[in-house]
């Protein structure tokens, strides 16, 4: 909780005519009070394993009409997002124009690039945890034929 206060006064010829005082509490939930229900990401390995990284760029006629970025671009096609977690892929309609006083309606497909972060993060740990199984039965193999 954050505390505003502050105090104002006028003052004429050195007499002093008005002093107020106001003060004011804000509250700012954090992040987690906002959140209603939260779980866990599992077996996202396979989902990131179908994902297919590619560069790309769009076509320049089309690209200065909707307004998209030019050059290279880092990504995945929307449409093979779509067929492994369509929650990933948001759409938006953009007019382009048509002719004098005649527009067309686009529908583009962006991919939640935040989204797939918080999957490959989920992805590493469950590496992790099967390189750390893996490590452990290789000790155990390792103490077997020692003996």
């Amino acid at each position: 909780m954050k505390v505003l206060s502050f105090i104002t006064g006028l003052s004429l010829m050195g007499i002093s005519c008005l002093t107020l005082s106001v003060s004011a509490q804000t509250n700012r939930p954090t992040n987690s009070e906002l959140i209603k229900q939260s779980s866990p990401l599992i077996n996202t390995l396979s989902d990131i394993n179908q994902l297919n990284p590619v560069i790309f760029e769009y076509d320049t006629n089309q690209s200065q009409k909707l307004k998209l970025p030019s050059g290279q671009q880092y990504g995945f096609i929307a449409e093979d997002v779509h067929k492994i977690r369509p929650e990933l892929v948001k759409s938006s309609k953009k007019m382009i124009p048509a002719g004098k006083n005649a527009f067309n309606t686009v529908d583009v497909k962006d991919v939640d690039m935040n989204s797939i972060i918080a999957l490959l993060v989920a992805s590493v740990k469950e590496q992790q945890i099967e390189i750390e199984r893996l490590k452990s039965e290789m000790q155990s193999l390792k103490s077997i034929s020692a003996r």
